[in-house]
């Protein structure tokens, strides 16, 4: 019981602490709506956690086990690319920000992602995820993708003048090709991180029950 409550508080700090970035995203400065913000797959894959965790916390109390935990792998692996990502990817180069944004820049990179693997690894039942998992959560990078590249097509640039939200997906700068490959690296990273999770939990559900 006390772990449950302990469980149930966890991710309520988890939805708390992601609402408030994710607000703060939409609404950066003087409480204007920023569009902009759903195209990064930042806070796509933030939202992701906090319904999830929404969802998470309801089926605990109500049935007193993890929801679809399958599925939160997919979460889970979407939410640490997000962080390995931005920490070695994009904040060489990231907007210097302070205050609230400052705060909301950590949350969403790298508080959030972090809170979301402990979880897994102090709450969640090991042994669970199928050998081709990994190859489904893939799904979420390929339709992120596709939903970018569409936005691109019929959309209106961004403030930057770029039509893309992130420099390596721009093909108007780096051309088709280089794109192409850019994705296919990137869809690769997820699968090879998909399957590292997958592992870890293997490891994790045998060496738990050796105990």
């Amino acid at each position: 019981m006390i772990k449950k409550k302990i469980n149930i508080i966890y991710k309520m700090i988890i939805v708390f602490i992601g609402i408030f970035a994710v607000i703060n995203g939409f609404f950066p400065k003087n409480f204007k709506f920023d569009l902009e913000t759903i195209y990064y797959f930042t806070y796509q894959s933030n939202i992701l956690v906090i319904v999830y965790f929404i969802l998470d916390i309801i089926n605990i109390i109500k049935k007193d086990e993890t929801f679809h935990p399958r599925f939160k792998g997919a979460v889970t692996m979407s939410i640490t690319v997000t962080f390995l990502v931005y920490h070695f990817l994009l904040s060489p180069t990231a907007t210097k920000y302070e205050g609230l944004e400052y705060m909301r820049n950590i949350i969403v990179h790298y508080i959030l992602p972090i809170m979301t693997i402990f979880d897994y690894i102090i709450f969640d039942v090991k042994g669970i995820y199928k050998i081709m998992d990994p190859l489904l959560w893939m799904l979420i990078p390929i339709v992120y993708f596709a939903f970018i590249l569409i936005k691109a097509r019929i959309g209106e640039p961004f403030s930057n003048g770029s039509y893309y939200p992130y420099f390596f997906v721009d093909i108007d700068k780096y051309g088709l090709k280089i794109v192409l490959r850019n994705v296919l690296f990137i869809t690769l990273f997820f699968a090879i991180l998909g399957y590292i999770e997958y592992f870890i939990d293997r490891f994790l559900n045998n060496f738990l029950n050796k105990k």
